[in-house]
Order: structure tokens, then sequence, then C-alpha cells
């Protein structure tokens, strides 16, 4: 037995690989003829690992805590942490590293809010990179998509998150070139990444922060 909790995951592969999804929960992937006792084994071989990873997981969903709206908190804004002060204000406004919320504001306008400053920022970056990419997209949609930042239809139509405004301005940038170079190769084909690489040089660094910041998708 292994003091770490564990699912497993059959299916036709070869070797037993191990997962750490985002709430740092492991799963075991395994071939339909492994025995348990293998796969428990490999797992106390990766226990260093394992716990590594999990312990990182961890601090990043404790780090991306749930948005509490009460005087001092903490709020996410374009890859900036502002403190929520109250009262004084007939709407929603940023001033310094403040996020200034009217009185008795509720959790519905301030979405409402990021909604708006959303859309006009990434149709913003759209004009932008689409113009110095010379591609042309057939509409764009702003969704409250949790599990995808971004996304691009056969009929050309892009999807954003408005959630993506929590993001720096530099993960928006390879949101969007990502999802551009999609209207010209509909997969991630080396000519995909090739493209992507020539308009966002950096792209893996956003990639992978937008991977190992992906709790915040739910924390308002």
């Amino acid at each position: 037995m292994t003091d770490i909790p564990y699912k497993i995951i059959c299916s036709d592969r070869k070797t037993i690989a191990l997962v750490i999804n985002s709430e740092a929960k492991l799963t075991a992937r395994a071939p339909f003829d492994a025995k348990e006792s293998e796969i428990i084994s490999f797992i106390k071989k990766k226990k260093r690992w394992i716990l590594d990873k999990q312990k990182k997981i961890s601090a990043l969903n404790n780090k991306h805590s749930p948005v509490s709206l009460k005087n001092g908190g903490s709020f996410l804004y374009q890859g900036n942490n502002y403190t929520i002060k109250t009262g004084g204000v007939s709407k929603i406004q940023i001033s310094g590293e403040n996020l200034i919320l009217p009185k008795g504001c509720k959790k519905e306008k301030v979405i409402a809010w990021l909604k708006r400053e959303a859309k006009k920022l990434i149709f913003e970056r759209l004009d932008k990179y689409s113009s110095l990419m010379r591609v042309s997209y057939q509409a764009v949609r702003i969704s409250s998509a949790r599990t995808r930042w971004g996304s691009c239809s056969g009929k050309n139509n892009l999807n954003f998150t408005w959630r993506l405004i929590m993001c720096p301005l530099s993960a928006i940038d390879y949101v969007i070139i990502h999802e551009l170079c999609h209207l010209k190769y509909k997969n991630h084909s080396p000519a995909f990444w090739e493209m992507v690489k020539k308009f966002y040089p950096k792209f893996k660094e956003q990639k992978k922060w937008l991977k190992t910041n992906r709790k915040i998708m739910d924390i308002i």
C-alpha cells in the first residue's frame, strides 16, 4: 500500500504514467494488464516527485483563492493584485493600487464590469494582431468559459473567456495570437506553432503561465 491517495485509469497503453490534476489529486494511467501491485510500486518510486508537485499545485491554489469583495480584499486584474476599497464612488474604478467599488456593490455588477473591460481590451488586441498577421475572422464572442481561454471554430468564429482580463497582457496577447493562427491552421501542427512563434517568439513562457495559473478561472 501507499500513503498517497490515488485512482487508476486503465486504457490501451504500454506504460504507467502519473498525472496530477489542478486539485493536486493523483491519477495513475496504466495498461489493462498492469497489476495494482506494479502501480503501487511505481507510485512509491515517484513519491518525492509526486509530493513536490502536489505541494506546488496546492500553493498555487491558495494563491488564487476565491475573490472576496469586502474592504481590504485582493483582486486580480491584468496580472496585478489590487486592494479592494469600498464606498466614495458611484461606479467601479481603479485608482493606484486599489480597485474601488461603490458601497454595497454586488458580485454581478463586478462581473459585468469585468466583461466590458475584457471585451474592450480583447477587441483592441484583435485589431492590432489580425492586421499585423493579415488574417480575418467572421465573428467574436466573449464567453464565461471556465475551461478554455479561447477557441476558433471551423467557420472562423473566435471565442474568448472574459476571465482573460485577470491575466497579464502578455498572456492575453498569446491567447489572441494563438487563436488567430488557427484561422490558417485548424490544428496544432509544427506549421501552426511556427506561425505562433513568428508573431510571439516567447510564447512558451505564456503557455506555461496560463497552464500553471489555470485556477484563476475559478476565483470569481
